[in-house]
């Protein structure tokens, strides 16, 4: 329970993260079985909106991570595990401070009804570990499974992605083509972007070293946001856009 409770929730910046899991182990060495029990189910089974809520990060400049798990299992099955749970609890705290009556080796059935007694447990015992062992390999697993995509290309390329579309730039173009002054829904980019230039300068500077494209009909063709056309005029074309949001 520990292990699974020390993969649990694993949140923090790139610069604190580590430090903040080993808090997190390290005050769940001390913490009763009772405690772990009841904190396995608020957190790894209790639905979304009873779960703990991430504290609002102190420094907004700093990019942070939080990964949370939860287990999600049909009623019945939740309330056999959580009683499983509970019981086992009360075994244990029974086998270590009330155990000893059931202790006489002058008497050959009481140590006979004991070692039953302790056998039935240790295979109730050994049922819960199974269990707890293959939700902790799955969490592993999914863990791994995440580290290795955030170091890969393509989570790089995605993160550029989400940073490109929540700027300030796409949402500036993205207002001013969600009221298009042509009656076919599409808005000249030039026409698009001096307005943008106009309200905003700042939001359509540097944009190579922030956007990895200078071209702005680039950067709009990379976002994915919008549909892109070229009008053939009488000298030369012009670029088109429209907001997939709004087609």
């Amino acid at each position: 329970m520990k292990a699974i409770l020390g993969l649990a929730r694993i949140e923090g910046t790139p610069a604190d993260a580590a430090t903040r899991l080993e808090a997190r182990h390290a005050a769940l060495t001390t913490t009763s079985l009772g405690g772990l029990q009841r904190k396995f189910r608020n957190e790894l089974l209790a639905p979304p909106e009873e779960q703990p809520q991430n504290q609002e990060p102190a420094d907004v400049s700093q990019p942070r991570f939080s990964t949370t798990f939860r287990f999600e299992l049909k009623p019945s099955d939740k309330e056999a595990l959580e009683a499983d749970l509970e019981a086992l609890t009360a075994e244990r705290n029974e086998l270590a401070h009330h155990f000893l009556p059931r202790w006489q080796p002058g008497s050959v059935s009481s140590m006979t009804e004991a070692s039953v007694h302790l056998d039935r447990q240790r295979e109730r015992i050994v049922a819960m570990h199974h269990r707890l062992k293959s939700m902790h390999g799955s969490m592993a697993e999914t863990l791994q499974m995440a580290a290795n995509f955030w170091a890969s290309s393509e989570a790089t390329a995605a993160i550029e992605l989400m940073h490109l579309q929540g700027s300030r730039m796409i949402e500036l173009l993205e207002e001013v083509a969600a009221a298009p002054k042509r009656a076919d829904g599409w808005t000249d980019l030039a026409y698009a972007a001096g307005i943008v230039q106009r309200q905003e300068p700042d939001a359509l500077v540097d944009r190579k070293a922030r956007f990895g494209e200078r071209s702005l009909k680039a950067l709009i063709l990379k976002s994915g946001l919008f549909e892109v056309a070229e009008e053939v005029l009488p000298q030369g074309t012009r670029t088109l856009i429209r907001s997939r949001s709004v087609v």
